[in-house]
């Protein structure tokens, strides 16, 4: 005799049914409570819009239109949909109908502090906007080989620039060597979608939200175990904020030697030690490798490149317009017919040094303020039209 399963069957079917069912709206009921609750705890900060990127290390957040903090300095801060600093949130076209200019630099050339109507590029772009545009894909701890992957994955993106210019300063020499391991992941679909998906989450979920700055702060807690010397001399004079986001660009750098070392981070006075010299020259080489490669990508866009060096506070005291550091790269841009810019003689002109610092500069701090952005503007401007030939509609 053959005994009827057919309904023991179809219960044990219903029941699993029921169970991934209610599997189902458990989850659901998570994923809605879990955003609420990030809607109601997760809220932007000063730094919010700054991220890192599977490709070029770190970068600003597309398409931002907030505030940004740099020290006690509160200022409005917006990017373009290509996640560039820029007057307004808008749509950049890949071709242009004029002739355009990519920028790309670090926190100079970003404009910490200072609203971006009112820096160099903002200035420049005003002045310029009939026969120019200026796209500006500078951020903070940028350097020769984040600028070049920068650059590259613009392009692939199929971006059409005329000229590029790279901002330099004696950070750089240190920064090549922090991010001297980083390398890309590839620049696929999947790697910027799970990019996105990360950014939405972090901003939205509250638990990715909170895994994601507990990750970060031991991330940072680990830099400063390591920095002690620094932590001890550099928090009583640099703002917090300031620390925080030069420590969040240390994650892959593990030479724990260097990073005790206060005079690691004194970048500024590498040059002027013996001790330093060698690492100074080391970094600066890297650097000058990744403007080669910089120099190739402008090669296929039929593109002009130009290399522009700016001096920091320490310099300036020093008051030599041409010194180690410009000769450096004087040399190379002339060995390799790449347009120079020395803009060490605007903050070193024979005046009163501390004057100038004063003057150029915000207090206690290497980065130019709203006068020193102008002065570097009016400079540009006429190297612009005189060197790279825009026309004489371009003048004020």
């Amino acid at each position: 005799m053959v005994k009827n399963t057919g309904k023991s069957e179809d219960g044990l079917n219903t029941r699993r049914s029921t169970v991934w069912s209610q599997l189902f709206y458990s989850i659901l009921i998570i994923v809605i409570l879990d955003f609420l609750s990030g809607f109601v705890i997760i809220s932007d900060n000063f730094t919010s819009f700054r991220n890192p990127h599977y490709y070029y290390h770190h970068g600003l957040q597309p398409s931002q239109d907030t505030w940004a903090a740099w020290g006690s300095l509160l200022y409005p801060f917006r990017t373009s949909s290509l996640g560039m600093v820029d007057s307004a949130v808008y749509n950049v076209k890949l071709d242009a109908d004029r002739q355009r200019i990519l920028i790309l630099g670090d926190s100079h050339s970003e404009g910490v502090g200072v609203p971006y109507n009112k820096t160099f590029s903002g200035i420049l772009s005003k002045r310029l906007k009939q026969d120019v545009e200026i796209l500006n894909a500078s951020c903070i701890s940028y350097s020769p080989k984040i600028e070049y992957l920068r650059a590259k994955y613009l392009f692939e993106k199929g971006l059409k620039v005329d000229h590029i210019i790279v901002f330099i300063d004696i950070s750089d020499m240190q920064n090549e060597l922090v991010y001297e391991r980083f390398e890309p992941k590839d620049n696929s679909l999947i790697q910027e979608f799970w990019h996105r998906s990360k950014i939405f989450l972090r901003k939205h979920s509250s638990i990715f939200h909170l895994a994601s700055s507990i990750s970060t702060r031991r991330q940072t807690i680990d830099f400063f175990k390591k920095a002690n010397l620094f932590n001890q001399q550099g928090s009583t004079v640099t703002p917090a904020n300031v620390i925080d986001l030069y420590a969040s660009f240390f994650s892959g750098f593990d030479d724990k030697v260097l990073l005790s070392n206060p005079q690691f981070h004194g970048v500024g006075e590498w040059y002027y030690k013996n001790s330093f010299r060698k690492l100074a020259d080391r970094g600066i080489s890297l650097g000058q490798e990744y403007i080669l490669k910089i120099q190739e990508l402008c090669d296929s866009q039929n593109a002009d490149l130009n290399i522009s060096v700016h001096p920091w506070q320490y310099q300036i005291l020093k008051g030599n317009a041409h010194d180690y550091y410009v000769e450096k790269w004087e040399s190379f841009a002339s060995a390799n017919e790449i347009g120079f810019i020395n803009l060490f003689p605007l903050f070193i002109d024979g005046q009163n040094p501390v004057i100038n610092i004063r003057k150029y500069l915000i207090k206690g701090d290497n980065h130019w303020n709203e006068f020193g952005h102008d002065h570097v503007a009016d400079y540009l401007e006429q190297y612009l039209n005189d060197k790279l030939k825009f026309g004489d509609q371009v003048k004020r």
